[in-house]
């Protein structure tokens, strides 16, 4: 959709489903953004619970509700791109929060570059139950290279490595167009191969230092189907062409990661079944630090959370 000078800036995406609990935050986050000219699409994905009746009762002629049947995450995130006006595209989860200065500080980061692609940082973690915030970042566990690399092809070979971008990101319009949006194929894993996709395509990715969004940790996402993303990672690496790789050295690295994902989805289920994933993510949680109080930017973007 061509943009005309009474657009927004900046869309922010949010794709839906019994979203109820935390739409209302998570559309108030993007709303109170220091860049002001943006619009929130709310994409509600075949909901049964309030979801829709919710946003459809903020007061705010920026936020905008779409209705559709159950299609899934990447279908839902395409409609909201769709039905947006902006000269760029933000995606933030339905649970997620955004801090106040996250798109002034991506769009600016894009408008520095000459090819930009996508403008990406990291994210506080805070736990749903407790109300505490972890200490450690939500990509730490990927350890993310700081600084990236500024070359394209070598920031791609990084990502190609593990996704260490953070799903909330900010992306051109024309990008996305040029690169044809969300895979609605995957069932998880789309975000890393729409990022991959762009940087292929000869785009650049910019960081933004620091933590500018809230990643919300609840019991729905405990249970992790591991059969299920190592499909889906198998298939983004499937789904890279070899040809369009831009050195050999690319290549070589692509068919190694293709071999690796396919061993993986070979010895998951096995092993899926001697290993619940929510033990293992139990685990982990015991070596997790928490803040005994939210650090000052935290608590004076969001108050209620303290």
């Amino acid at each position: 959709m061509p943009a005309s000078e009474h657009d927004p800036l900046a869309s922010v995406v949010v794709p839906a489903f019994n979203a109820a609990a935390t739409i209302v935050a998570t559309v108030q986050s993007a709303l109170n953004q220091s860049l002001t000219s943006l619009e929130v699409i709310v994409v509600n994905d075949g909901s049964t619970d309030s979801t829709a009746q919710i946003v459809d009762e903020i007061a705010d002629p920026r936020v905008r509700l779409v209705n559709q049947a159950n299609r899934g995450l990447p279908a839902a995130r395409n409609a909201g791109i769709r039905a947006s006006h902006g000269t760029y595209v933000a995606f933030l989860d339905s649970d997620d929060l955004l801090l106040p200065d996250f798109l002034s500080l991506g769009v600016e980061a894009l408008q520095r570059m000459p090819k930009p692609g996508l403008a990406y940082t990291d994210a506080y973690v805070l736990d749903d139950a407790s109300g505490r915030f972890r200490e450690t970042s939500a990509m730490a566990q990927f350890d993310p290279p700081v600084p990236p690399p500024e070359e394209s092809t070598a920031f791609l070979l990084a990502l190609m490595r593990i996704n260490f971008v953070y799903v909330s990101t900010i992306v051109p319009r024309d990008v996305l167009q040029a690169t044809g949006g969300f895979n609605e194929g995957l069932t998880s894993c789309e975000d890393y191969d729409l990022w991959l996709r762009i940087l292929v395509h000869g785009y650049q990715a910019a960081w933004v230092p620091g933590r500018h969004a809230v990643y919300r940790l609840h019991a729905g996402q405990m249970t992790r189907n591991v059969m299920r993303m190592a499909r889906n990672l198998s298939a983004v690496y499937d789904g890279l062409p070899l040809e369009e790789m831009p050195s050999p050295a690319h290549r070589d690295f692509l068919l190694r990661r293709r071999r690796q994902a396919q061993l993986s989805v070979r010895v998951t289920s096995p092993l899926r079944q001697l290993v619940p994933e929510k033990l293992v993510v139990s685990a982990r949680s015991k070596r997790n630090r928490w803040y005994d109080t939210p650090p000052p930017e935290l608590a004076d973007a969001f108050p209620t959370l303290d």
